[in-house]
């Protein structure tokens, strides 16, 4: 008895493109699964920038995705901070955080890491570990110790998110 492939789930970055360029092939591969009516779902840990932006970047390389077939680790994060009812400090991207627009973010319950270059600096980093000694929870979007841009090999979240568990008995939520 043979299965027929109902749904793929396809990686976004290293998969079907690398920072702002496709990947040989992808497109050609995507319109086959198309094709051959198969469902597809996009699935990103990028945390580097909403949704919105990563549509637009996709479209702008050609990709014929819908907004709505693409789930990223913010839109988890997010649906979790809503679950838990936490108010987050958010170490992202100013981008980024368009996609907790809505979400309370006074007297800080909860650090939320992802990638964010501007957020690596002494004063948030410090924030966090101090509203964390005060018992917050902390929720790691994702742990990579390093990304791939065209540029080359870029540091992940990682090394910050394990340092800030390190300042807490339990550990991390990690997405």
């Amino acid at each position: 008895m043979s299965r027929q492939v109902a749904a793929a789930l396809v990686d976004l970055s290293g998969t079907i493109h690398i920072d702002k360029t496709a990947i040989k092939g992808a497109k050609e591969a995507l319109h086959k699964l198309k094709k051959a009516g198969i469902k597809v779902k996009f699935v990103t840990n990028t945390t580097k920038e909403p949704l919105r932006l990563l549509h637009d970047k996709l479209t702008s390389l050609g990709f014929e995705i819908d907004r709505s077939e693409i789930f990223t680790s913010l839109s988890a994060a997010r649906q979790l901070v809503e679950r838990k009812q936490v108010r987050p400090f958010l170490l992202l991207e100013e981008s980024a955080k368009e996609d907790f627009k809505g979400v309370s973010e006074d007297d800080p319950n909860a650090v939320v890491i992802g990638l964010s270059r501007s957020c690596f600096n002494y004063d948030c980093l410090n924030q966090a570990f101090r509203l964390l000694m005060d018992g917050a929870s902390l929720i790691a979007i994702h742990k990579a110790r390093y990304y791939k841009t065209n540029d080359g090999l870029c540091l992940g979240p990682g090394g910050s998110a394990q340092y800030c568990e390190q300042k807490i008995e339990d550990h991390s939520i990690q997405l």
